[in-house]
C-alpha cells in the first residue's frame, strides 16, 4: 500500500466503515485550512496559515516566518527548538517579532533563554511573549480566540482550542423576507444572536486523561490528538512513563469522537509513514468520526 494512498472502505456486518486515510494536504477547517507534520521526539509543527498561526514550531521551518502568532504547547526541543531561529529570521527579513505563547510556568525559562541568545546574536531577540492560563482567551483576529486547556506531559504544558464567534439570525425569525428583516434591525429590535464555534483543538503531547479532564477539547469540529504508539511494539507502561497516547488507552474512549473530524499525530519513530493508516483503523471503526487522518510523519514537499 502507497503511503499517500487511504486503505480500502471497511465492513462491519456488512455495512461500510470509516476508513483511516493518509495525509493528502491541507485540511479545510472551518474558514481556513489546517496543515504541518509530526514525528515523535523529531518535529512537530501544526499550522493554521489564513490566522498566521502555528501551534509548536518544530525545528523552525521556513514555511514559519509568516506566522505572527506562535504559541507552544510546551518546551521541549521537537516542539520549541525552532524559536530562536524563527525569531532571527523575521528579523533578518526585516519583520516585527511575532507574538509568543508559552504555559504560564516556563514563561521566566523562556524569557531567560531568549535572553541568553543576545550576546550570541549580538542583537536582541525576545519577541513579545506570553505566559498562557487555562481557560482564558488570547485573540489572534476578530472574533477568533486561542484558548489554552491543561494537558499532562512531564514539563508544563497546554493544549489549545481555536474558537470563533459570529452572529447568526434568530431562529424563529429564519424564513421571514429581508424587508421585514431590515424593519425590524430599524426599530431596533434584535435580530441576530452571537454563536460560538470550536474549530479546532490540538493536545500537543498528553497523557489520555486529556479527553476525561478537558472534555472540551471534544467540542471542535477538527481535533488533533496525539496518539504516539499504535501496537503492541511499546508497551502501555512505557508510553505513560513519557507522558503520551498509547492506542490500547485511547480506543476505549473512541465513541466519543463520534461525528468528529479527528487527526491522530505525532507518531513514533519505531513505525513507517506507510503502515500508519492500517494501524489506525481500529480507532476509524470503533469512534464513528467523520474523518480519521494520519497527520504526516515528516514535512510535506
Amino acid at each position: 500500500m502507497s503511503a499517500l494512498s487511504a486503505p480500502p472502505e471497511a465492513t462491519v456486518d456488512g455495512a461500510a466503515t470509516r476508513s483511516a486515510r493518509a495525509w493528502k494536504g491541507p485540511l479545510t477547517i472551518g474558514p481556513w485550512t489546517l496543515d504541518g507534520h509530526s514525528l515523535g521526539g523529531v518535529e512537530t509543527v501544526v499550522r493554521v496559515p489564513e490566522l498566521r498561526l502555528a501551534i509548536d514550531v518544530g525545528r523552525g521551518p521556513q514555511e514559519l516566518v509568516r506566522c505572527d502568532h506562535l504559541a507552544l504547547t510546551h518546551t521541549h526541543m521537537d516542539h520549541a527548538g525552532g524559536v530562536p531561529y524563527l525569531l532571527a529570521l523575521r528579523q533578518l527579513y526585516g519583520m516585527q517579532p511575532p507574538t509568543l505563547y508559552v504555559p504560564a510556568q516556563v514563561e521566566g525559562a523562556m524569557r531567560a533563554m531568549l535572553e541568553a541568545w543576545k550576546p550570541l546574536q549580538r542583537y536582541a531577540i525576545v519577541p513579545p511573549l506570553i505566559g498562557v492560563e487555562a481557560g482564558q482567551r488570547y485573540p489572534l483576529g476578530r472574533d477568533v480566540w486561542l484558548e489554552p486547556f491543561r494537558t499532562y506531559h512531564p514539563v508544563p504544558s497546554n493544549g489549545y482550542r481555536v474558537v470563533r464567534t459570529k452572529k447568526k439570525l434568530r431562529p424563529e425569525l429564519h424564513g421571514l423576507p429581508g424587508r421585514e428583516l431590515a424593519e425590524r434591525k430599524r426599530r431596533g429590535e434584535v435580530i441576530e444572536v452571537v454563536v460560538e464555534e470550536a474549530v479546532l483543538a490540538v493536545t500537543g503531547d498528553t497523557l489520555v486523561e486529556v479527553l476525561d479532564k478537558q472534555p472540551q477539547l471534544l467540542d471542535a469540529e477538527t481535533i488533533v490528538i496525539e496518539c504516539t504508539f499504535l501496537d503492541t511494539r511499546k508497551a502501555l507502561s512505557d508510553a505513560r512513563a513519557g507522558g503520551h497516547v498509547h492506542m490500547d488507552e485511547l480506543l476505549p474512549r473512541a465513541e466519543r469522537f463520534a461525528g468528529k473530524r479527528v487527526v491522530l499525530s505525532h507518531f513514533s519513530q519505531i513505525y513507517s509513514e506507510a503502515e500508519v493508516p492500517p494501524l489506525l483503523q481500529r480507532f476509524a471503526e470503533a469512534s464513528g468520526a467523520s474523518e480519521v487522518h494520519a497527520f504526516p510523519m515528516t514535512r510535506p514537499q
